[in-house]
């Protein structure tokens, strides 16, 4: 879903920036709503888990790959005006340190899964939860629901961009910027997502807030006022035990999935998805996890014992989702609408003269999630040496993001005043009332 450079006319993707920007500047004005000393460090945690998320690619319907996004999540927790500036971090900091979406293209994607997808998500989750209480079950099932329409909405918002430039932009019969008509990108997008991509997105959120619920429900009763209303009760917990949440929703998905999977590849499991498996490695992929599982049995006692109590549990987690999220390189394909020049030729037998032009338009530092050196980027190195730089890039990144969100969160506070933002998040354990769920 991120639209690299050269797909995209400069005309239509910074044009965009009439409604990102104006987003943007509304987000700063009522994210200071929930801004307090507790907050600001939430807000970068849940930008890193965002952008944590985007790294881990999936085999979806179509034989290409996708991710999730964790925008409603943010949404449901924080409001979607803080999800959009969080989202848009994430993206900005790929976009500039790991050439992960175009630098021209920055507004639209920002447009695409900072905006619509929160906003769709959000309002969805409200739709359906209506008036139950906050810590009722109904609400993680609203959540799950509400993620998986944003982010579909967000796919079908890409499909109709990559697939009107070929219609707008034209030069000797030849598309100049993404070759794929309207009947192809909509239709690959809305597949490789609501079959795919959106069902791990659901169960991301879910789990998600199933977990907030039950482990930190004052972050959801605390913002209550703020995010859900101040008629919204707050209710009981929900008394099934996370574990067993986690046990019947894993499976499920998995299930789903691999149903979906055998469906669009024919019924053939070296097809799944519509993928070639016989593409992968799987010696190259066996060497790769053990070595990841050595990182991690050394690395996640190591983290948990040096960071200082109030972190460890959130250091350890984030350094367990960058030490895990090779496992993503695994996917053969890559995502529709962001192949290289090259693999548009081979499907069209021509490179459209603005993708040639904007392709590589910015030498990201940390291009591909990668290291510039030999033992990450050579031709023939092992998976695993790419595995590696994705781990490497990935605690940069999260670290990155935890300090450029919190100062930007810090300095909208000062700037702007505390407004609303006075409502500190509560450490103290919830009262239930005695409404039903």
């Amino acid at each position: 879903m991120h639209i690299p450079d050269g797909y995209l006319s400069p005309v239509f993707s910074l044009g965009s920036g009439v409604v990102t920007i104006p987003a943007w500047a509304v987000a700063t004005r009522k994210v200071r709503d929930v801004l307090n000393r507790r907050t600001v460090p939430l807000m970068a945690i849940f930008s890193a888990l965002s952008f944590t998320i985007m790294m881990f690619n999936v085999p979806v319907p179509g034989g290409t790959t996708a991710h999730g996004v964790g925008g409603t999540l943010i949404a449901i927790v924080l409001g979607p005006w803080a999800a959009t500036l969080c989202v848009s971090v994430a993206l900005i900091i790929q976009a500039l340190f790991f050439g992960d979406g175009g630098i021209l293209a920055i507004f639209i994607n920002c447009l695409n899964m900072g905006v619509i997808l929160p906003f769709v998500g959000y309002y969805s989750y409200r739709l359906l939860a209506g008036s139950s209480a906050v810590l009722s079950t109904r609400r993680i099932w609203a959540a799950a629901i509400g993620a998986y329409l944003g982010i579909t909405a967000a796919a079908l918002a890409v499909g109709i961009e990559l697939g009107l430039q070929p219609l707008l932009f034209q030069q000797n019969g030849h598309a100049l910027y993404s070759p794929y008509p309207l009947d192809v990108a909509v239709p690959a997008m809305l597949l490789s997502h609501a079959f795919g991509a959106s069902v791990v997105e659901a169960l991301i959120t879910a789990l998600g807030f199933a977990y907030i619920q039950k482990h930190h429900p004052a972050l959801l009763t605390t913002l209550r006022e703020v995010v859900s209303g101040d008629a919204v009760p707050t209710g009981d917990a929900q008394a099934l035990p996370l574990w067993r949440i986690f046990a019947l929703a894993i499976p499920l998905a998995l299930v789903l999935l691999f149903i979906a999977g055998l469906i669009t590849g024919g019924g053939r499991l070296d097809h799944l998805f519509g993928a070639d498996w016989s593409q992968v490695s799987w010696s190259d992929v066996g060497i790769m996890l053990l070595i990841v599982l050595g990182i991690a049995v050394v690395l996640l006692p190591l983290t948990w014992f040096v960071l200082p109590a109030r972190l460890k549990r959130v250091g350890t987690f984030f350094m367990a989702l960058a030490i895990f999220a090779p496992l993503g390189l695994i996917a053969p394909g890559f995502a529709f609408g962001e192949g290289s020049p090259e693999d548009v030729q081979k499907a069209f037998g021509y490179i459209p003269q603005g993708l040639r032009d904007l392709n590589g338009l910015w030498n990201a530092p940390l291009s591909g999630y990668t290291i510039n050196a030999d033992f990450f980027t050579a031709p023939n190195a092992p998976l695993w040496h790419a595995a590696l730089g994705y781990e490497i890039s990935g605690i940069i990144g999260i670290l990155l993001l935890v300090l450029v969100v919190s100062g930007l969160m810090l300095l909208i506070r000062r700037l702007t005043g505390r407004g609303g933002g006075e409502t500190e998040v509560s450490s103290k354990p919830v009262q239930p009332r005695e409404e039903a769920l």
